[in-house]
This record gives structure tokens, sequence and C-alpha cells, in this order.
């Protein structure tokens, strides 16, 4: 076998456990993630995905656990490029080390799952198959499940897998991680101006094709014509469902036509604008002025900031730890070999 590799962090779990739970992310990430983490466990000889015995050779070796080509070269299709942008030798080559790295710290952290005696129980596999499977119809489920080469069996296998990982990263770092009041003030005086604010209005426009129907419109509005019926009556654009709302925005994320609202006051209406567009007429209801948020207003996203800093710097330090305990190998010249 070739050396050892030395790879950094990669998330390997398919479950988001941000804010305190576990939240399913949507259904093509699962699927991409769980193509990454098929689990054999065998001998020099490898196995295929439903554990029987098979000829690809084992690119891997973590505590005993294979890692074969074949498996690795299922994750390599699924990551590469689409044809036409093909990345650069030292590109590839990264990219095959992230792909065995992941591939590998999920062997680890199974490994450890079990070893702690964490289960998954009936009820919890089964939750979150119907949170997975949403609305889809068994038919195009299953079809789904089929291009990205699993069974439904294989898929559920991959599935407590993951939420066993997830649950070994409860236990082992989301439950660590306590965030002290005073270290959000600190954070909060130290970065003191990313919490500014800028200048934000609510308007409304109505958007026509022609400047003399715009020019008619216009008229209607000044002789005090209803903007919100006009707006759902006569504009073009999709916004005229909600009556031309525009909702909060700031100077610069819509088309610089859009930026006149910024001079108009309160209820004002704005002379017609073109644009590519059309003719628009603008109105502003609301206008909140540019001001810091008060720590209250940024607490929480603070402290989800500081915890997930935290649960990075754990993770990090266990997983080296993890490798550095594990026997592993790599046959580093089929990893750069294969296909």
């Amino acid at each position: 076998m070739g050396r050892v590799l030395q790879y950094r962090l990669v998330n390997p779990t398919g479950i988001d456990t941000a804010q305190g739970g576990s939240k399913i992310r949507n259904l093509s990430l699962w699927l991409l993630m769980i193509s990454l983490s098929t689990v054999c466990v065998s001998s020099w000889e490898g196995c295929t995905r439903e554990g029987q015995t098979q000829k690809s050779p084992v690119l891997a070796l973590v505590n005993g656990d294979t890692i074969t080509v074949e498996e690795f070269s299922a994750a390599l299709k699924t990551l590469s490029p689409e044809e036409g942008s093909e990345p650069r030798p030292a590109e590839a080559r990264s990219l095959r080390e992230e792909i065995l790295n992941q591939l590998i710290e999920k062997r680890l952290l199974l490994q450890e799952a079990k070893r702690q005696g964490i289960q998954v129980t009936k009820e919890e596999l089964e939750s979150v198959i119907e949170q997975m499977r949403g609305d889809y119809p068994e038919k195009e489920f299953n079809e789904l499940l089929k291009s990205s080469g699993l069974t439904p069996e294989r898929w559920k296998q991959e599935i407590t897998e993951n939420l066993l990982v997830d649950k070994l990263m409860d236990i082992m770092i989301s439950s660590r991680v306590k965030i002290l009041d005073e270290e959000v003030k600190t954070y909060y005086e130290k970065h003191h101006a990313e919490f500014e604010k800028k200048e934000e209005v609510r308007a409304r426009q109505i958007v026509v094709g022609t400047e003399a129907e715009a020019k008619s419109i216009h008229e209607q509005l000044i002789n005090g014509a209803d903007f919100v019926e006009l707006a759902t009556e006569k504009s073009i654009s999709p916004d005229k469902a909600n009556g031309g709302d525009l909702g909060y925005f700031t100077k610069g994320q819509m088309p610089e036509e859009f930026d006149i609202v910024f001079t108009l006051k309160v209820n004002a209406l704005s002379p017609i604008v073109k644009s590519p567009y059309g003719y628009h007429i603008f109105k502003v209801e609301e206008r909140h002025v540019p001001r810091f948020q008060s720590l209250a207003e940024v607490r929480e996203m603070i402290h989800q900031h500081l915890v997930s800093e935290k649960e990075d710097q754990i993770r990090s330090g266990w997983l080296k730890e993890l490798k550095s305990k594990a026997n592993i190998q790599v046959n580093s010249n089929l990893l750069h070999q294969t296909e």
C-alpha cells in the first residue's frame, strides 16, 4: 500500500444539525451525500453495495473496513466537472483526495458510533424517510433512487448511517459547545461595523409597455386613483399580483432605474421612469433610515455564529484524533489511476 494521506475536514453527514436539531436538507443533496457514503465492511477482496464478494480492487483500508475502487469511482463520477470544464491536474488530484477523505471519515465515524453503542430507532428512521419522500409518488421516487444507483433497501441503510453519524456528532461536538453571554458581547463590540443596516425602502410599482399609457396612469394617480388597484389591473410586471409590492430593498439591490425611490418621500409618486422592462411609476410606502442594530437584535445570530466556529474547531481536532489512532492504509497509486 502507498502512503497514508492526510486530508482536511469535511462534514460527512447528510443531516443539518444547525440551530439545535436535525433538519433534513433537500432530497437531491441527500442523494448526493448518500452516493458518497456507501459502506462495505469486508476483507481485501472488497464487497458489493449489497455486501456480496466481488473483484473490485481495494483502494483503502480503514481499521479493516474496505473502500473499493468501484465505490470511489462512483463517487468521483458524481462530483466530476461537466464536459468541457475539466479541472487542471492539480485540481483533479485534490478532488480525488477530497472524495477519498469523505469516504474515510464516514468509515471512522460509523465505527465510533458502533463503539459507543449508538443506535437509530425504527421510529426515527421512519420519520426521516417520511420527510424526505414528501409528496413524491412511489414510482417516481424509486426511479430517482435508481438513477442515483440505489435500491430502496440500500437507501434506507444509508439514511440509518447518516442518522448514526448525526447522533454521534451531537454527543461528541454539539453537546460540548457552550457560548457565554460575555463572548457574544465581545464579538458584537469587535465587529460593530458589520451590524449597520443600510437605508431601505418598501415601494410599489406599476409597469406598462408604452409611455402614453404610463402618462395616463400617472395622471389618474395624481388625481387620487388607488395605486394598488391600478397596479393589479394595468401593470405588466409579475408583482401586479401583490399590487405592485416590491418589498423592502436597499440601494443597489434593484436595477439602477429603481434608485429613484431613494429620493422620494413616503407616499410620494415618482415621475415616469423608462427602463428595459417598460415604463415605471413608483410609490414609496415605508422608509427605514440607516442605523446600527442593537446587541439584542443580533444576539441570536452572533450566538449561532460562535457555536458554528466552536463546533468546527472541536470537530477538526476530534477527527484528527480519530485518524491518528486509526489504521488507515491507502493505495496511493490506485487513487490517481482510477477513472
